[in-house]
This record gives structure tokens, sequence and C-alpha cells, in this order.
């Protein structure tokens, strides 16, 4: 039921109250007159008999003036006489002279009636029955009555009258506004106990300070050493200037509570430092109704560790600020409609703009950057929770053109939503200039090396065309005058021949050292135990030397040519420096996760320490052998390189010596085409 109609029952029921006095006052009047009636009943006896016999006029006309029903009953409850509201209200059937009242009372006060009835037979009188009667049309209806007996000449009361008033819209709203009262009573108690359940400090005063409700946090919050209850009632004015001390500033704390009460304005979030280190926030809120003030509600929140929080990550933004600064990198911050929201001193002095000159505008437009879909691109990553990297040209304030290197992240808010995105920014046009300058000499140094590879092809071509042909004549005359010779012209020829074969050796090395690098990698599998019988088919090995392999060697994924140069210059430096009878060269192998380890262990002469490094570089050698180029080992160096690996030798004179190295593994690339060997090419 609405407000409104509340208040319509409400004058309905204030209309039905003066009516009812009147009823009333007319019912003493006239239960005097009957009262009066009966002390003089031997007098007039005859008189109220006739009254009660014969209705006469003067009755009749009282009973038309009141407004409530007005009945007049014998002890049996039968109607004697009633006025027309009582006929209408009670819906009295015209047609049936007799009437009981008894079948008008409800099952549910029948009980109540008959103690009622006996009340009225003893005293006299009976006042506010109220009680649930049912109608002949079938409607119930609350009524009250107030009744007195009527009594005979002898005293003994012979009939009762009554006035019955119709409570029904009384009852509904007693009804509904009891249902309110228990909703309202509800709620207090549901409000009651959420406040005292709150995680925050709460405390509701009354217009005069006294303490209405606090909850078991507040008072764990001040250590107040009671329960909740046994505070209510408390003078709060002077519980705050007991508690002032707690405060590190007492005297703001008492001035800003006076401020607060005087202005009687919701204050939000105020903060208090407590002695101890904490740091409280601190609302108020007024408590008005029907434009009233009724007293106020406090509530406390300890936001210590939120400050902590707050003042910690603030120190670190300014810390990776500072150092972002010093390292020159450009800090900008975006929403998601590329307007700038911040940016630091660095990227000011990148862009030429001032930092009021970048503030709200669109970053793509005051920059100028050159293709601006990169910049609508990254924007949609960022909403999509994205980071990368990217690089964007760009002209600044003062027209020039500069190469930027960009980190983006998204931005968010407290509830972890997109608002927009960060970005540091890296000036790295001198960097270009580099990397241009770079990919020119890169062009240069490849055009440089393959100028080189021909000059090589060509001056070994050119040298060793003119060694052949003095090697041919060398060979004519030993074989033409070698009698004519002599044993010193033999000597000589064969000096003449030992050098134009380690001039050839030479040459041939420095083609091989100059293309050990340069040359196209064709990695295929490869079996080195094939490599190894290859190589020593094909080299001279004294008769006191074995080459052997423990264990069968693996299948690499390697140039089968570099690999056969490799072991080769190896195994070909180890065999011609063994002296002892039982001469020995093992090829020994362990295998990792991304590599190959080798070794190559002889029981040689050895190699002196100072040389461990020395003969991997070029034309340097241990041995005092006149037909060694010193370019072997480099040759070994180079090709490892090119596999990422590392060569190291272990040696100890006149023990032996260890050659170790390394090759990371490489994958097979399966292709269509097979190589003539009909091995897979990668």
């Amino acid at each position: 039921m609405q407000n409104n109609e509340v208040e319509v029952l409400k004058r309905a029921l204030e209309r039905q109250k003066k009516a009812r006095a009147q009823a009333e006052r007319i019912l003493e009047e006239k239960s005097k007159e009957l009262y009066d009636t009966t002390i003089h009943l031997k007098r007039a006896n005859a008189q109220l008999e006739n009254l009660l016999d014969e209705k006469t006029d003067e009755v009749d006309a009282g009973f038309l003036s009141i407004i409530d029903s007005y009945v007049v009953m014998d002890l049996e409850f039968n109607v004697v006489r009633s006025n027309e509201s009582a006929k209408e209200f009670l819906q009295f059937d015209k047609g049936n002279p007799k009437i009981n009242l008894s079948s008008y009372v409800h099952p549910e006060f029948i009980q109540y009636t008959a103690e009622s009835v006996q009340t009225l037979l003893e005293t006299g009188i009976l006042k506010n029955y109220r009680a649930k009667i049912n109608l002949p049309d079938g409607d119930e209806k609350f009524v009250q009555i107030n009744a007195s007996l009527i009594y005979d000449r002898n005293s003994n009361p012979i009939a009762a009258q009554g006035i019955l008033r119709d409570i029904t819209q009384e009852k509904d709203i007693e009804t509904l506004l009891g249902n309110q009262r228990k909703q309202l009573k509800e709620s207090e108690s549901r409000l009651a106990t959420l406040i005292k359940n709150l995680e925050m400090a709460v405390l509701l005063e009354d217009e005069n300070r006294k303490i209405a409700l606090t909850n078991k946090k507040f008072c764990e919050m001040f250590g107040v050493p009671v329960n909740p209850e046994e505070m209510i009632g408390m003078d709060c004015a002077n519980a705050a200037k007991e508690s002032k001390n707690n405060f590190k500033n007492p005297d703001k704390f008492m001035g800003r509570i006076a401020e607060i009460l005087k202005n009687r304005e919701p204050v939000l979030a105020d903060e208090l430092e407590m002695v101890d280190g904490r740091i409280l926030e601190r609302d108020y809120i007024p408590v008005i109704s029907d434009g009233v003030y009724k007293g106020h509600l406090w509530s406390y929140r300890d936001v210590t560790l939120n400050r902590t929080f707050k003042r910690n990550l603030q120190a670190e933004k300014d810390k990776y600020s500072g150092i972002i600064a010093n390292m020159n990198l450009g800090l900008v911050e975006v929403d998601t409609n590329d307007r700038i929201q911040m940016v630091n001193q660095s990227f000011c002095d990148m862009s030429g703009f001032t930092e009021n000159e970048l503030i709200g505008k669109y970053a793509s437009d005051v920059l100028s950057v050159q293709d601006k879909s990169i910049i609508a691109e990254k924007n949609a990553k960022r909403i999509e929770n994205e980071s990368d990297s990217y690089e964007i040209e760009v002209i600044n304030k003062h027209g020039d053109y500069r190469h930027w290197l960009i980190s983006g992240a998204p931005r968010y808010d407290e509830k972890g939503q997109v608002i927009g995105s960060i970005g540091i920014h890296l000036d790295i046009t001198e960097q270009k200039k580099l990397q241009f300058e770079k990919e020119k000499l890169m062009v240069k140094l490849e055009q440089s090396n393959e100028s080189l590879k021909e000059y090589a092809y060509v001056v070994s071509h050119d040298l060793k065309s003119p060694l052949r042909s003095i090697e041919a004549l060398a060979t004519w005359l030993s074989n033409d005058y070698s009698d004519a010779l002599g044993d010193t012209g033999k000597e000589y020829l064969g000096m003449i021949q030992d050098k134009i074969e380690s001039m050839e050796n030479l040459i041939s090395g420095i083609l091989a050292y100059s293309t050990a690098n340069t040359s196209e990698l064709n990695n295929i599998q490869i079996d080195l135990n094939e490599v190894i019988s290859e190589i020593t088919d094909s080299i001279y090995i004294p008769e006191n030397v074995k080459v052997l392999s423990p264990k069968p060697l693996p299948l690499i994924i390697a140039d089968r040519t570099k690999m056969h140069q490799l072991f080769q210059n190896i195994i070909s430096n180890a065999v011609v420096h063994i002296e002892k009878e039982n001469g020995k060269v093992e090829v020994l192998y362990q295998e990792a996760s991304d590599h190959w380890k080798f070794c190559i262990k002889d029981n040689g002469v050895g190699i002196p320490k100072k040389y461990h490094k020395k003969i991997f570089e070029i034309f340097q050698s241990a041995s005092n052998d006149k037909k060694s180029t010193g370019i072997g080992l480099s040759i070994v160096k180079k090709i490892i390189d090119r596999y990422n690996g590392t060569v190291w030798v272990e040696s100890e004179e006149g023990v032996g010596t260890d050659f170790h190295f390394t090759l990371e593994k490489q994958n097979l690339k399966i292709k269509h085409h097979e190589d003539i060997a009909g091995e897979k090419v990668l």
C-alpha cells in the first residue's frame, strides 16, 4: 500500500474516531437517563416498558441521530430494536422479525465473546469489546462495542444496549502499520548486525553526541577495552578529548571534529595520522530525517598498508623515471585515442616540443609520423593487451628526420581495464646511419671477398703454371743428363724439386685458407668412418703408425669437403711426428645435446707449450720440417669457427698430443633434389 493511501485511511480513521466519540457521548447520556429511570423504577416502570414496547418517537429520533450502529438486545442475543445504521451495517432482513446476534460471532472469537458477556452481566458495563463478525453476505468485519445492561423495576437485567462501530479499516491500518513497524525493526536489526560485523570501524552518534551504536572493529582500532554494547549512551565529546593524544596532531584532530560538526556536510576520506604510525581514513555522514538533524555516522578505515604501498609505488616510479631520464629515453603515455597524457623531459628534447605543446594532442599528428598506419595498428594491439617493439620515422619540430625505436605496452586502470598505452622511445638515428654505412661496407666487403677469391684462383693458376714448367725441366734434366750432372748436380737438382713441391703446397694451402670461411657450406649427412677411411688411403702414413677409432664414429650433418680438410690436416700432421716403434693416432668423440666433441690423440713427439696457441695462426709451425707450410692448422681453426666450435691442444713433449675441437650440431633440411652422391642436401 502506498504512503498516500495510508494517509487517506488515517484521515478516515480520525473521522470515525470523532463519530465514535459523539456516539459514546450520546450513549453515556442515554445510559444515564436509563440509569436514572432504573433508580426510579418503581415510579416509572410503566413508562420504561412503554418505551421498550411501543417504540416511542422520542427514542427513535435519538437513534436516528447516532452515526454508529445502536442495538438493544435481550439476554438471549435477540435484537429488540436498532437504528438504521445498525440495520444497514448488520444487513438485517426486514422479512425476518427475529434476529439473533450470536450468529454473527466469528468462530475464532466465540470464547472471547462468552467471556465478555459474562463481564457485562457481572459489572453491567462492557467497554472496548473488539471482535470479528460474519455478515449475512459472507463479508468479515471487525467491530468495537461499548454496552451496558438494562434492568427491570426489581433491578434484574432484562436487556442490553450498545454502540457498535465498524473498525475494519482501522484494523487494516493497524495491521499495515504493525507490518511496517516489524519491517522497520527487522531493517534496524539487520543494519545493526551489519554495522557490528563491518570490517571498518563505525560509530553512530545521536544529536546530543551520545553513542547510539558502534561495533567491535571500532573498539579494536582505538583500543577500547569494553564490548560495543557497553558503549551505548556514552558521551563522545569527552571520549574524543580523552583519545586525542593517540593522534599525531591532537589539536588539529579536535579542531577538525568541531569544524565537521559545525558544517554538518558529508566528509569523505579525511586522513588521520596516529602516533603509532597508522594512517586512518575517516568519513562523516550527517543523519537528517524530515529536515531535522538526528545525529551523524563516523566510519574509519586503516589505510596504512595502502598508503605505504602507494608511497613505495610512487618512489619506484620516480626512481625508474629518473633512470629513464638519465638514459635519454623518452617516456610517453597516451589514451586509447592516441591523445598524449604525459611526457618526460627526455621526450621533449627528442621531439623538440615543450610539454605544453604535447599534452592533449594526438601523438601521430604533432610528431609527424611518416607512416601513421603503424600507430593505429600498435594502438589496436595495446587494447588487445599486447606489447611489442617497433621502429618509426618521424620529423621533429625542427624539421629533422629521426629514427625512433619504441617499446610499447598497455596501460591499465585500477580495475585492470586498458586505458591507453605507455611507450619508451630511443633515438636510434645515429645507429641507423651506422647501420646504413655497415650495409654499404658489407656490400663492398662481399665484392672485395669475391675479387679476392678470384685473385686467389688467378694467382694460384699463374704461380703453379711456371712451377709445373720448372718441375718438368728438372725432371728432363734428371732423366736425360743424370750421368753428366754428377753427385753434386743431382743433389742440387733434388733440392730444386723439393722447393717446387713446397711452393706448390704453399700455394694450395693459401688457396684453401682463403676459401675456408667464404665458400658455401653444403651440409649433408656424412659418415665420419668413411671420411677417416678415405683420408688414411690418400695420405702418407709411416709403417710404424696406425690410425684407428676405438668405437665407430657418428653420422653428422656437415660439409663433406670441409670435414675432410679438418680431419686430414690434423691426422696428417700427427702421423709424421711419431718416432715410436708402435705409433698410434686415435680418433675419439663424445656427443652432447647441442654439439659434438672430438679428440685426435697421438703418442708422438709432442708440442712445446709455447706453441699451443700459436700453431693455429697462419704460417706458424712447431716443427722444423721444411716441407711444413704452417697453414694446415689455421685452416682447421677457420672450419671449426664456421661451425661455432672451439679448438685447443693438450700436449707433453715426448709423450704425445691431444687435439680437441667441438662442432655445433646442424639440422638437416630436406630438399626435393639430391646431389650427385645421392645424399640429402641441407
